[in-house]
């Protein structure tokens, strides 16, 4: 479902990716109408002055003309000249003061704006449901989140460099021009809409190789952040030319979207040379058979010219702002597809939060569907008393590590339900749900920030003594002691730069100081040493001490004292009991336990 609605359907409408990333942008400029609209008239007073320095030329060039012909003294004309020179100081003066306060506006509008929309897009990819973020790259995430910022930066540029300028300056080159001459004004008006319209036939058929580059980069990005997140895995196998090989290949196709994006502008620059050209012809022709009549002056020809060119400049500009709309359109509608999907798991209308107080469990007839055709858990029964140490086992697929995404609420049920102090978990808030538990897995992901950090991660209100009680408890204070930063020691992105039995020790220190009522551990053991695994289960003896424990393993040896021991085989129960009944009884606990106990699997 997800990559259905992520997918560019080869039927999807431009127009409808246009609107939908317009609204969205739009939303998100709302709040700074105000300072658009200053930012608007402070462009109209500059357009202003640019057509008053351009009849100050006019003026002057009249000027001349009349003393060529003694129609005015010497005199009249340096005093004349002289006054319009300080005129046309202060006018530049003005317009450098106007687009400094312009730009001041513009950029703080712009920076609050870049924040709005990527706090917006990432509060919403993190509510999104677990299905979503195991179904999508994360390095395609972090470049469609990054390009969002960008398109709010190249929408309000066009807006307030391209669209809107142009839009004033048109109204006002052509309200002055036609005071002169209104065959001219009606030049400009023809030149302009056969301009904008090419532009914008041209542009739209340049959008789909800007959609297809874009896709290509995400997917080079992606790949990037593929090889470095599992840089050892690269090197363990020698893999590193293979790598370099198949980056080369991605790279090369990316280059060659670049290319055909960039090609295809060539043709569009041709016709607007050709679309300006043909206009600086018709407004020369108009304006000397005038001036050859008697009724314009020299003055006014130049001004109608420089007018006519100073007009130009921002079609051109218009013709890169709209291409930058373009882009802009194509970053934004890759973020804006994200936020058309919602959660799979949704809190129900007036859900309350709950608090853990005893931690009792109980899974009543559950089912649970992955797709509508594989069902991974079958009328699933249990009670967990509180304090119980309960462990699961079973092969691979057999639903173990399942139950636990159930109980967090990762997935929603499709039949029973989940039961924690006597309250259905699909009633209450996930987040207060998700609060009240906490968890060992197998594989310790950590932030690449501090150990200190790291830990304070599950309890950010505590205090220093409270992390260092938990580092304590962990069996971690002694590594922590003896590293030159201490507890401010960096752990590398992912926690690589600690080992397996570190980084699960510090699992177990952010377990220990959230405290809760409920704790799961997924496999935390399997992939240690016998001397590490051996350290980290005295961590384990304090960390479950007064807790509701849920147990995932494949060694039977590390759950022998478990209160009841869970056997699941393709989703269901199959056996239950603790060690003793189990290995005195047939079945699967039993042909494991020999098998592990002779050596013969681990």
């Amino acid at each position: 479902m997800v990559e259905s609605i992520l997918s560019l359907s080869s039927n999807e409408k431009k127009e409808e990716i246009l609107k939908d990333s317009l609204k969205y942008y739009f939303k998100i400029a709302k709040p700074y109408w105000a300072m658009f609209l200053l930012i608007m008239c402070l462009i109209t007073i500059a357009f202003l002055i640019e057509f008053g320095q351009n009849w100050i030329y006019k003026t002057v060039i009249d000027l001349g003309t009349d003393l060529a012909s003694n129609k005015v003294t010497k005199d009249f004309f340096i005093n004349q000249t002289l006054f319009l020179g300080a005129l046309f100081f202060i006018l530049v003066l003005a317009s450098g003061t106007i687009k400094y306060i312009r730009l001041i506006f513009l950029n703080k509008m712009e920076v609050e704006m870049m924040k709005d929309i990527k706090k917006d897009i990432f509060d919403h990819l993190i509510d999104l449901s677990h299905r979503f973020h195991s179904s999508n790259r994360t390095g395609s995430l972090i470049s469609k989140l990054i390009r969002s910022g960008r398109s709010v930066e190249s929408l309000t540029d066009f807006i307030t460099f391209h669209g809107g300028p142009l839009i004033i300056k048109l109204i006002i080159g052509f309200s002055v021009i036609a005071f002169f001459d209104v065959s001219s004004s009606i030049v400009v008006l023809v030149m302009t809409a056969v301009f904008i319209t090419y532009s914008f036939l041209s542009l739209k058929k340049q959008q789909l190789a800007n959609l297809a580059k874009n896709d290509q980069e995400d997917y080079e990005k992606a790949f990037i952040s593929d090889t470095f997140s599992n840089i050892e895995t690269v090197k363990h196998f020698g893999k590193e030319d293979r790598m370099k090989n198949l980056f080369l290949k991605i790279a090369d196709v990316t280059a060659k979207k670049w290319v055909n994006f960039w090609n295809s502008y060539n043709r569009t620059e041709a016709g607007h040379i050709l679309i300006i050209g043909i206009g600086t012809i018709a407004i020369m022709y108009f304006s000397l058979t005038r001036f050859l009549a008697g009724d314009l002056t020299i003055g006014s020809v130049v001004f109608i010219y420089t007018s006519y060119v100073g007009l130009t400049i921002p079609l051109y500009e218009f013709f890169w702002g709209v291409r930058r709309l373009y882009e802009g359109l194509a970053d934004l509608n890759s973020v804006v597809k994200y936020k058309k999907i919602q959660p799979e798991v949704k809190d129900k209308k007036g859900a309350k939060n709950i608090r853990v107080t005893k931690g009792k469990i109980e899974f009543k007839k559950v089912n649970f569907y992955y797709n509508s055709k594989k069902q991974i858990i079958h009328n699933f029964d249990l009670t967990i008393n509180p304090l119980e140490k309960v462990a699961f086992v079973g092969p691979s697929g057999s639903g173990k590590t399942t139950i636990v995404k159930l109980l967090y609420r990762l997935y929603d049920v499709q039949g029973g339900e989940i039961l924690i102090d006597g309250k259905n978990i699909a009633s209450v808030t996930q987040k207060s749900l998700r609060n009240e538990l906490s968890i060992v897995p197998q594989e310790c992901v950590l932030f690449n920030d501090s150990i200190y950090n790291n830990i304070l991660f599950s309890k950010p209100n505590a205090t220093r003594k409270e992390v260092f009680s938990a580092i304590k408890n962990a069996q971690l204070l002694d590594f922590v002691n003896n590293l030159p930063d201490k507890e401010n020691t960096l752990v590398g992105e992912r926690g690589i730069k600690l080992s397996g039995g570190e980084k699960q020790r510090l699992s177990i220190a952010r377990a220990i100081l959230a405290n809760k009522k409920i704790l799961v551990l997924d496999e935390a053991t399997s992939s240690l040493d016998s001397g590490t695994e051996y350290e980290v289960r005295k961590a384990f003896e304090k960390l479950i001490k007064g807790k509701t424990t849920l147990i995932i393993a494949h060694r039977l040896s590390t759950i022998m004292n478990s209160d009841k021991i869970v056997v699941m085989k393709n989703g269901r129960i199959e056996q239950i009991g603790n060690h003793k009944e189990l290995t005195n009884m047939d079945g699967i606990y039993s042909s494991l336990w020999e098998l592990q106990k002779t050596g013969e699997l681990k």
